[in-house]
């Protein structure tokens, strides 16, 4: 009986190792489960690292970004500052392109010493100053409820010139789809767009508007408040908006142009004998830094001499020397990133600071 006792478990200890079971102790068996578990809580662990890291640095980057954001808001609110300080050390009694701000009409940079800034994340910082004054008024083409004809005409030689009756640019409002819109029927829906009555303009020289042939309401009946909103307008489109806004303004003197700094294009608009050689004389007078520019003494005179004493009547109404009205553009391009800030200031009188009428940042 021992015999078999014997051979029996002998058997069992080779069926063991032919079925690869195991010799391996608990002890050494639960060192390989804490392998794993080590294994697996360092894995954890540096996932959770990982995490930790990225959103730490995903929160710097944007602490920076505010953090610049902020600077540059700060920056683009001392340049204009700078421009309404330029504007107030001009105390002549008319503006010219020889005056100190006249430097900044298309755009000139400001070296950060100037103003005491040292920040090397600051590329550059640029201001321009133009005078509203220098751009056709809109709101001269009405005078009193009724409709100035002069200005009229002005505006529409003004549309011929820059090619609106070339350009076939179709209606974008949604009310004409399809339509071209000439450039005397936009000045005739521009009168509809700021006339105080709801019927479409007509004039017996003139083409008909359009404001019957809308929704009652469609117009707002007052003056245009932005050149942006010349969109609303039917013909109006965005491409012709572009080409108007560095030449067209709804601030400023309500009926008078600055001779002394409009561009060439609106003074050939101004008289249909407007011609090449007169733009020429005034352009080269104002910018004579002996005789110009034009001022309240020598304006009759030398204009008389340069346009004829008709025709100088005839636009005496519509003429100024000096502009109350500016636009400040401020640019800065700090860290990776470029901003602006649009400003309109007014100036009451010679040598005040300009009071900021409108403040924009984009």
């Amino acid at each position: 009986m021992k015999r078999f006792l014997s051979a029996k478990k002998q058997y069992h200890r080779n069926t063991d190792r032919t079925f690869g079971k195991s010799d391996l102790s608990p002890i050494t068996k639960e060192r390989g489960v804490a392998l794993i578990l080590v294994l697996f809580v360092v894995a954890l662990a540096s996932i959770i690292v990982v995490n930790l890291s990225y959103s730490a640095s995903l929160e710097m980057r944007t602490n920076l970004m505010v953090e610049r954001g902020l600077k540059s808001e700060y920056l683009l609110k001392s340049a204009i500052n700078v421009g309404r300080a330029i504007l107030r050390e001009d105390t002549s009694p008319e503006d010219a392109p020889q005056d100190t701000w006249g430097l900044f009409r298309n755009g000139l940079p400001i070296p950060p010493d100037q103003l005491n800034i040292h920040d090397p994340a600051l590329k550059s910082l640029e201001l321009e100053i133009r005078p509203e004054e220098a751009k056709l008024p809109v709101a001269a083409l009405l005078s009193g409820g009724s409709v100035n004809k002069q200005w009229r005409d002005v505006f529409h030689r003004f549309f011929i010139s820059v090619g609106f009756d070339e350009d076939e640019e179709e209606d974008e409002s949604g009310h004409f789809p399809g339509r071209v819109f000439s450039s005397d029927e936009l000045v005739a829906n521009l009168i509809d767009y700021m006339d105080r009555d709801d019927e479409s303009y007509q004039a017996e020289d003139f083409v008909d508007g359009i404001e019957a042939q809308l929704p009652q309401g469609t117009f707002p009946n007052r003056s245009l408040r932005r050149i942006g909103n010349l969109t609303s307008i039917p013909g109006f489109t965005a491409s012709r908006v572009r080409q108007l806004t560095p030449f067209l303004t709804a601030f400023g003197n309500r009926r008078r142009l600055n001779i002394n700094l409009a561009p060439s294009a609106i003074l050939r608009a101004l008289h249909e004998e407007m011609g090449d050689e007169e733009v020429s004389a005034i352009v080269s007078f104002r910018e004579n830094g002996e005789e110009g520019p034009f001022n309240n003494q020598n304006r009759k005179s030398k204009l008389t001499e340069i346009l004829g004493e008709a025709m100088y009547e005839e636009l005496a109404p519509m003429l100024d020397v000096r502009s109350r009205w500016f636009q400040i553009l401020a640019k800065v391009d700090y860290g990776t990133s470029t901003n602006f800030a649009r400003a309109y200031v007014s100036q009451t009188a010679s040598g005040e600071m300009p009071v900021t009428r409108i403040m924009e940042l984009f």
